[in-house]
């Protein structure tokens, strides 16, 4: 999980799969606060890290066989996007999935109202947490081309937000 903030999503993902182990990312420690005391009565099969996704160590718990990063990945830039999705692919068993749910400015007459939403958003996370990226990086020019091939897109509120699953191909998690 990274950047899985209070732990909402883990929960439910360690209440419906009994022998699934996870390792939640964050580096902000009120969400994995919040999220170690949701995940309470999985403490045994779930690893907290308090680092950043971009440069935390990755150990021996590896290969994982699913990567998440719900609305994570909007407030990293393409540069970082980039470098995660390169180092997170070495990590991931061969047919691994990535699990990604975020916010998207869709094309046709929703455009600009989404455009100005998420501009919205960004002034306000610049605001609250001093986050410096503006713009939403292109996960699927990152994902791509590391060698992840898309298995599904879901969208809603008319494209505003959606969720993908991808797939790292059998042979090119070793970047």
């Amino acid at each position: 999980m990274l950047g899985d903030g209070d732990g909402r999503f883990l929960s439910q993902l360690l209440a419906a799969n009994g022998t699934l182990c996870a390792t939640a990312v964050d580096i902000s420690a009120k969400m994995l606060n919040l999220l170690r005391a949701r995940c309470a009565p999985y403490s045994e099969r779930l690893r907290i890290m308090h680092s950043d996704a971009l440069t935390f160590k990755q150990d021996t718990a590896g290969p994982y066989d699913l990567a998440v990063s719900h609305f994570f990945l909007d407030c990293l830039t393409q540069d970082q996007l980039d470098q995660l999705v390169q180092r997170t692919a070495p990590a991931l068993s061969p047919g691994a999935l990535w699990l990604i749910s975020d916010f998207n400015v869709p094309e046709g007459p929703l455009r600009l109202p989404a455009r100005l939403f998420v501009s919205s958003l960004y002034l306000a996370f610049r605001i609250l947490t001093g986050l410096r990226v503006n713009r939403l990086p292109d996960h699927a020019a990152a994902l791509t081309s590391t060698g992840f091939s898309r298995i599904v897109r879901r969208e809603f509120l008319g494209g505003l937000l959606f969720t993908e699953l991808w797939q790292i191909d059998q042979q090119s998690n070793t970047v």
